[in-house]
């Protein structure tokens, strides 16, 4: 087998266990599910499981990280203007693909069952991180400012999703709607202090 095809198949099951964990305490509850249930559904011994997830826990905070690094791939970015353009843009994109969707869910889980918080957080700062690293991939030739641009756009916008996830408490579609407005105010007021129009 080679590399690639090893590391596709290592990220399908990676996928498969988080996808199969959320969506198990999503449906009965963290209390009610157990590595077990994890893996007989998603067809894997629980020595597999534990190469990939310390915990279920873990395994439910990836799913965002799964959904997110799909998108992140799908993502077309347009010709580049400036950073927040390119933030606004992908922030719509992650939309339309559900991530922000799936960001409030496991969010709200977590409320519900606090031993998920510092999981689902290191997930989120995981998300930040890589979103950072594609806006600088689309930026052409980028200079320290660019960088520094980035670094202080996806650090606003890390310090005001953790904060509006925090208060989210609603399972409908009203929580990721609520929070894309937020995200955009955010962008809009990130323009007029970087000297934009807006």
């Amino acid at each position: 087998m080679t590399a690639g095809l090893r590391d596709a198949k290592r990220a399908a099951v990676s996928r498969r266990l988080a996808r199969t964990a959320f969506e198990q305490v999503r449906e009965r509850g963290l209390g009610e599910v157990t590595v077990d249930d994890i893996v007989t559904e998603a067809v894997v011994s629980r020595r597999t499981f534990s190469n990939y997830y310390v915990c279920k826990e873990a395994a439910v905070a990836a799913v965002v990280v799964h959904s997110v690094e799909s998108a992140l791939a799908e993502w077309d970015p347009p010709e580049y203007v400036d950073v927040l353009d390119l933030t606004r843009d992908l922030v719509e994109h992650q939309l339309r693909s559900g991530s922000l969707r799936l960001l409030t869910e496991v969010a709200t889980l977590a409320s519900e069952n606090p031993q998920l918080v510092p999981f689902v957080r290191e997930a989120q700062w995981q998300v930040w991180s890589a979103v950072g690293d594609k806006i600088l991939e689309a930026v052409p030739a980028p200079d320290s400012a660019d960088v520094e641009t980035v670094r202080l756009v996806v650090g606003a916008l890390f310090g005001l999703v953790s904060a509006g996830l925090s208060s989210t408490g609603v399972r409908d579609g009203n929580a990721a709607r609520l929070l894309h407005a937020s995200v955009q105010r955010g962008l809009a007021r990130l323009e007029r202090g970087l000297g934009r129009p807006g």
